[in-house]
């Protein structure tokens, strides 16, 4: 479906504008699906934050050890990360990279590292996220407080996809030589 949308704005384009399109098409694809992913983990995080708000989380702060609004951005996170992380496997194997599967192996391959790649990032995420929380209060109603909160949660989300896209192009997806190329 996303596909069918993308490739009918391509029509579109102007012929220049198409050329582009052309050389740069793993790119704006990548760029494309990135924006979709990273609005199915927007949403995820503000339905969990949502639903998490109301909820006491005391008992998961190990006696005072964590601030519960870092624990509630964990848990909010957490759920958007995993979401978002189904949702880009299989659009990026599919459309981004177009990675044909010719073994359970390099499937389960592409799907560990793929993983494996995501968790790092996702690391980098709870950190980024984690300090803007010591940046608003515990409240989390005033204006200021969501406005920190969706800076830090923006600025998580372009520093991960930059991180997702250089692992899935040159170590996830990476095309394989094809004998004429390994000769060169």
């Amino acid at each position: 479906m996303f596909d069918k949308i993308l490739q009918f704005f391509v029509k579109l384009l102007p012929k220049p504008l198409k050329k582009l399109y052309d050389k740069f098409e793993e790119l704006i694809v990548y760029v494309y699906y990135g924006v979709l992913t990273t609005l199915v983990n927007l949403f995820i995080q503000f339905v969990s934050q949502k639903l998490l708000d109301p909820v006491s989380l005391t008992f998961l702060t190990f006696g005072g050890k964590f601030d519960e609004i870092n624990v509630k951005a964990t848990l909010a996170t957490s759920i958007a990360w995993l979401i978002a992380v189904i949702f880009a496997f299989y659009v990026n194997k599919k459309y981004v990279f177009k990675s044909v599967t010719e073994s359970g192996k390099q499937l389960w391959f592409e799907l560990w590292t793929f993983i494996s790649a995501r968790i790092a990032s996702f690391f980098a995420e709870l950190v980024i996220m984690n300090i803007g929380a010591n940046f608003y209060s515990t409240d989390g109603e005033t204006i200021t407080n969501q406005l920190m909160y969706w800076v830090f949660k923006f600025t998580a989300q372009v520093v991960v996809t930059l991180a997702n896209y250089f692992f899935s192009k040159f170590v996830i997806f990476k095309k394989k030589k094809t004998p004429e190329e390994s000769e060169n």
